[in-house]
């Protein structure tokens, strides 16, 4: 295969997981919300935060995982990895704390 059809594949297999998790973190955050406060709420925050948490993920797991090699393919470093993460926290975690 070249190696544009590696990379295809690899984006193809991104997009996928990135569903998978925004499907699977949201249903359990809005579980949560409801087992908390007896409604469904506007986890209007919580999306972005679960994009971010996803990227780390991405760029610290899972891209090592997959089938595009490339030289370029490096973790983030420490501190960005702790920031991206609180960051992505504090925004899941604001719709719990002022629920709309």
């Amino acid at each position: 295969m070249g190696r544009m059809a590696v990379f295809l594949i690899e984006m193809v297999r991104m997009v996928v997981l990135l569903v998978l998790t925004l499907l699977l973190l949201g249903a359990t955050e809005q579980w949560l919300f409801t087992m908390l406060y007896g409604r469904e709420g506007f986890l209007y925050t919580a999306v972005p935060g679960n994009v971010l948490l996803f990227a780390v993920m991405y760029r610290n797991h899972l891209q090592f995982k997959g089938w595009y090699r490339s030289e370029q393919n490096l973790k983030l470093n420490p501190g960005w990895t702790r920031g991206l993460s609180v960051t992505a926290l504090l925004l899941i975690a604001l719709p719990f704390v002022i629920p709309m």
